[in-house]
């Protein structure tokens, strides 16, 4: 039943409602995400439905800026970014040690959204501590941010494929730390990965995808790329051909801006392009390795082409002999003696698959060390005040209609994780009761401890006995089963099933799962052969050798070999590897696959339990993937198994927030203490604030306050005045500091409206004397004769050459009629019929000089000047009167300079502004080849500037029968 006036899907925390069940809870969430609200209040999780399309708005800078240090959660409505706000906070206001450190646990099925929301939870937190920080601390923040975000594709290709639940589906867990440090601005990001799903490299159900960057790197290739590789057609290569859409994507082009946001984030990364070249390498190795086949009865031999194997050997950098060895063949070395045993068909096939699978893990957990090189703190070690925030994105419950020996391993985590989630939220908090002598007897939980026991239990649990198989040479799926069935049939959680079948079923808290046990053995033991290690060792492909961690030398004397083609040299190299290989793996502790996931997994929660936890509850309504459609049965299974309804329960009959005394008081001492004081952190004095800001229903422990889920909300809104008197304490600061100065500014516009009424009085004395005086000459003007202020007429220029002087006369009288000057064809006339008889610009040779250019503008002869060295010259025909324009490049980068070169009326020839005259042009260009036009110039006449193009602009200055000048 509602509360009165209740209206469905207004409610944003659903602990508010007075009767909320499974049905309460369905239909609340259905009629928010009807009107696109995906966030809900469950007390303090948050539970996000996947709209499956983007909701304008909703991740804007504006919901940053709103979310963003906020007193009162419930003043606006439930959001991720409140969620990340809420950690940031809790991490600021408490003092350094574990509970200061954060993290978010964000939970859910494949396809429900986890990882946007991790990243946009990872988004909010930088944007908060760029808030705190100094500029350059801010920009630190915002460069980190941007990395994190350019990386994502990097990650998201190399670890994400598409299934039939998720489009972009992580294959891997990622557990992500951002570390700040006192004053809680962000260091570095480190990042941790779980349980890569390397058997997707060679083999992909129906209707799913190998990983991304196979179908990226074939959308890339260009043709010199494709040569280099041997790459041809996708559709050949046996590891990604088995999807026809994956493979129509690659040829549709729709990839490729999708391979250049790869390849940049490769680059950002900072991988050199021989790490890259080596790394397309490796794929394309991968890729050829999966078209390698084997023949044969009992004994392996190859049967594909020898430019296949080639094809491969050349990417990974390994002699072709070596890998058909390694492929076909075991080697065991005892006492000196090789023991060759020749593998059956189906043993070879196991070794390239598991080849492939090695190489590609490693290639992985590679990439993943570059990023946290990129993106992790300066210093590994912590300092005693630095703290951490963690988002952890890890792959959600999973059953098929097959599941094997990963979604084993899953579904561990899984549960490890509601454990975890059980021991916060119920287990913890009765246990605290219990210490701190508060009454929690009402309260009751679900625990799921018995179940992980039957998986972690040594030495009858699941994983325990599955070991202990895969380490026994002959073990096999068959035994295994028998011995859980044998130390298992009857627990808890465990059913065995009729029949002789190799499976058995599983109790998890999000329902049974039954498990087929074919390939759990080889699985768990996830072996490379040695040869097959031996032969990696030897590769010169630099990447490949790293990750086999073998050595230059080796590489060297095997590529040698390779170069004689010599069998028995390759055979030679392959076995001294294989000893190295040997002899390291001595060395390392024998361990299987689920031992590592387990001990990783219990260093993973150590690292979570040593932090406050928050929870987002990640939900898929449908499994079309198609927005607006919410399928309530399948969230309704959802819900039941992420213990939901379990939460709102205990949430509304117990505490949720327990902080010490020490933390109370030092964020909400202000309450009930004067602001100067000092009060110990004892139940009396939290009982005090308390009190005094009236809030009820609380209990004081033994060390800590207990509160419940309502009560923080309050105790904020209680607190909230203090902020806001500190603002109108600044506020009230900065008007006496603002009125001060206005007053300094007005004293100084008096001052400066004297001085500028004394310049006016200045002025208009000086203005009037000035017009007495203007007054007093105008009548003197009126005085004077008409014609007083009339010119005579200048008198036109007398030439000794009678034919300058008729030109002259001519231009002169039509350049009064038409007003516009002297024309070229003037121009032109005057140089046939005077200057050419001078000899002006005409070498000895009787051709013109090459410095000596027709009638060209100042912008043409700019044009020839510019791009040649300081020094070179022109002499040019003027257009608008009789004489030349000299055009000179004194230095790089100035303008180029221009002189007028006139005729005396005696024929002689001077630069305009220079009083030395010449007999001729050639002489006056002759002279200035060892004499500056201007003194201030820094070179001469040195270098002429002749014609340049097809056509010669001095030809309109000849007649026919003068084209020989022209040279």
């Amino acid at each position: 039943m509602a509360l009165p006036g209740h209206k469905l899907g207004q409610t944003e925390n659903l602990t508010e409602l007075e009767n909320l069940n499974e049905e309460t809870l369905l239909a609340e969430l259905k009629a928010r995400y009807d009107r696109d609200v995906i966030y809900t209040y469950v007390g303090e999780i948050l539970v996000a439905v996947n709209p499956f399309k983007m909701i304008e708005g909703i991740y804007d800078v504006s919901k940053s800026v709103v979310y963003a240090n906020m007193g009162d959660r419930s003043a606006e409505p439930p959001h991720l970014f409140a969620v990340a706000d809420g950690a940031f906070q809790a991490m600021v206001n408490t003092a350094p040690g574990p509970t200061a450190n954060q993290v978010c646990v964000i939970s859910g099925e494949s396809g429900a959204g986890k990882t946007e929301s991790a990243k946009l939870f990872m988004k909010h937190i930088i944007y908060l501590s760029t808030k705190t920080s100094s500029n350059a601390e801010g920009n630190a923040a915002h460069g980190l941010e941007e990395k994190i975000i350019q990386l994502n594709p990097l990650l998201e290709a190399f670890g994400n494929a598409q299934t039939l639940m998720n489009d972009n589906s992580s294959r891997f867990g990622k557990f992500v730390q951002l570390r700040f440090n006192a004053s809680h601005h962000i260091e570095g990001a480190l990042m941790s990965d779980y349980l890569l799903e390397k058997s997707r490299v060679v083999n992909q159900g129906d209707g799913e995808r190998n990983f991304h960057v196979f179908y990226l790197f074939f959308a890339g290739l260009t043709d010199a790329d494709r040569e280099r590789y041997s790459l041809s057609d996708p559709e050949e290569h046996r590891y990604i051909n088995g999807n026809d859409v994956a493979l129509g994507d690659i040829s549709s082009g729709k990839l490729g801006p999708m391979y250049k946001e790869l390849a940049e984030c490769i680059r950002i990364v900072g991988f050199t392009d021989q790490q890259m070249n080596n790394l397309w390498a490796l794929l394309a190795g991968i890729l050829h390795t999966g078209d390698i086949e084997f023949g044969g009865d009992e004994e392996a031999y190859l049967v594909s082409a020898d430019d296949v194997v080639a094809k491969c050997t050349t990417n990974l950098g390994i002699v072709q002999d070596v890998l058909v060895e390694a492929l076909t063949s075991s080697i065991n070395i005892t006492r000196g003696e090789s023991i060759v045993r020749k593998y059956k068909p189906y043993e070879a096939e196991d070794a390239r698959d598991a080849m492939a699978k090695s190489l590609y893990g490693k290639a992985f957990r590679w990439i993943v060390n570059q990023v946290n090189k990129l993106l992790g703190p300066k210093t590994k070690r912590m300092n005693p005040t630095d703290k951490n925030i963690g988002i952890l994105d890890i792959f959600g419950f999973e059953c098929f209609d097959v599941n094997s020996f990963e979604q084993l391993l899953i579904n561990l985590a899984n549960e490890r994780l509601q454990q975890f989630f059980n021991d916060h939220i119920f287990k913890m908090e009765l246990d605290e009761y219990a210490k701190e002598g508060v009454d929690g007897s009402k309260i009751t939980y679900e625990d799921n401890t018995a179940l992980l026991d039957l998986f972690m239990t040594r030495p009858t649990g699941l994983l325990a006995l599955c070991d202990e198989e895969a380490l026994f040479p002959k073990g096999s799926d068959k035994s295994m089963v028998e011995k859980f069935h044998s130390n298992l049939h009857g627990k808890k959680g465990y059913e065995k099933p009729r029949g002789n079948d190799p499976k058995f079923t599983i109790h998890h808290y999000a329902g049974p799962v039954e498990y087929q046990a074919e390939g759990f053995i080889d699985k768990n033991r996830d072996t490379l052969p040695i040869d097959v290690v031996g032969a990696l060792r030897l590769s010169d492909n630099d990447l490949v050798r790293e990750l086999f961690e073998g050595d230059t030398e080796d590489a060297a004397a095997a590529k040698k070999g390779k170069g004689k083609r010599d069998a028995a040299n390759a055979k030679k190299n392959l076995r001294k590897s294989m000893k190295k290989a040997a002899k390291a793996q001595a060395k390392a502790k024998k361990t299987t696959v689920g031992a590592d996931f387990k001990d990783s997994l219990i260093k993973l929660m150590a690292e979570m339990s040593n932090a406050s936890p928050h929870f987002i509850r990640c939900i898929k309504p449908n499994h079309q993937k198609a927005p607006g459609m919410f399928e309530d049965e399948m969230v309704t299974k959802q819900l039941r198994y992420t213990g939901m309804l379990e939460t709102t329960r205990i949430r509304k009959e117990g505490y949720a927030f327990r902080p010490t005394f020490g933390d109370f008081l030092h964020r909400y001492k202000m309450l009930g203490f004067p602001f100067s004081a000092n009060p110990p952190a004892t139940a009396a004095s939290c009982t005090q604030v308390l009190d005094k800001a009236g809030i009820t229903g609380w209990q004081v422990g033994k060390t800590k306050v207990f509160l419940r889920y309502f009560h923080i909300d309050e105790l904020n809104e209680k607190f909230l005045p203090f902020p806001l008197a500190a603002q109108k304490l600044t506020k009230v600061a900065r008007g006496f500091n603002a009125r001060a100065e206005v007053r300094k500014l007005k004293a100084a516009a008096a001052e400066e409206a004297k001085r500028v009424n004394r310049l006016f009085t200045t002025a208009e004395q000086l203005i009037n004397d000035t017009h007495s005086v203007l007054l007093a000459l105008c009548d003197e003007d009126n005085a004077r004769p008409a014609d007083f202020f009339v010119k005579p007429a200048p008198k036109p220029k007398e030439y000794q050459d009678k034919a300058m002087q008729k030109l002259a006369k001519k231009a002169q009288s039509k350049k009064a009629q038409s007003k516009k000057g002297f024309s070229r064809a003037q121009s032109i006339k005057w140089f046939r019929e005077v200057e050419m008889k001078k000899g002006a610009g005409v070498s000895s040779a009787g051709t013109f000089e090459e410095w000596f250019h027709g009638v060209i503008t100042r912008k043409q002869s700019e044009e020839l000047l510019q791009d040649k060295q300081p020094g070179t010259f022109l002499v040019r025909v003027s257009e608008s009167r009789f004489g030349y324009s000299l055009s000179h490049k004194v230095a790089n980068g100035q303008r180029i300079k221009h002189y007028m070169i006139d005729q005396t009326p005696d024929g002689q020839y001077q630069v305009v502004g220079n009083r030395k005259l010449f007999g001729s042009l050639n002489e006056l260009v002759q002279y200035h080849h060892t004499h500056k036009i201007v003194s201030g110039d820094p070179v001469c006449l040195v270098h002429p500037c002749g014609q340049e193009g097809d056509v010669d602009d001095r030809a309109e200055l000849v007649d026919k029968k003068h084209r020989n000048m022209l040279g």
